[in-house]
């Protein structure tokens, strides 16, 4: 590969990381907007009410929105745990996130690295795309709506969306990216014949 050609895929590497932090910073705020919602609802603590209890209308309400969703697990008592898979999504890619900045900070490294990394993407773009499905549910939902405010759940939508297309140009501009200086000091050695 061209010495060009390689830089020219290393700053679109750079540019991938831009966008993965940018939409690592909007999906947190989104997530910590749902969050701060949930622990503010008043379906948590009615007075006089028992708010697990399944002949209740509103917990009966509530639970068949998040059921509906998949991937977010209702938990009427415990509002603090509300979107726990979202906030382990968030620093699962924050730690692949650290990973493959230090590979494009340290591009001698992607040679020996890249199948790791590559390899916890793809792992991280099906989270994405699973969280964004749950996400797009609640935003068709009008209690979900109603409930959550549309801007909160739609800020952490557009946060996983940029992540995940971001995660998509990182898997393709780190599998394309070759190192020149690592290819060129690259020693070979041929087997010995065998013995006849």
């Amino acid at each position: 590969m061209s010495s060009s050609r390689s830089g020219a895929i290393y700053w679109c590497l750079w540019v991938a990381q831009f966008l993965t932090f940018s939409g690592y910073v909007i999906v947190t705020a989104g997530a910590a907007l749902l969050q701060e919602r949930a622990n503010s609802l008043p379906l948590w603590g009615t007075p006089g009410a028992d708010n697990t209890d399944p002949t209740n209308a509103v917990y009966q309400t509530y639970v068949n929105v998040f059921q509906s969703s998949n991937y977010i697990i209702p938990y009427p008592a415990d509002s603090q745990y509300q979107f726990q898979y979202q906030w382990w999504i968030i620093e699962y890619e924050f730690a692949i996130f650290i990973l493959t900045l230090a590979l494009t900070i340290f591009p001698s490294l992607i040679e020996r690295v890249r199948p790791i990394a590559l390899t916890f993407l793809a792992t991280a773009l099906v989270l994405i795309m699973d969280n964004v499905n749950s996400l797009s549910f609640l935003l068709r939902d009008d209690i979900a709506k109603e409930v959550f405010e549309e801007y909160r759940i739609a800020c952490a939508q557009a946060g996983l969306i940029l992540v995940g297309v971001a995660n998509g140009f990182t898997i393709i501009f780190l599998g394309l990216y070759r190192d020149n200086s690592a290819v060129d000091g690259e020693v070979h050695v041929s087997k010995p014949a065998a013995n006849v």
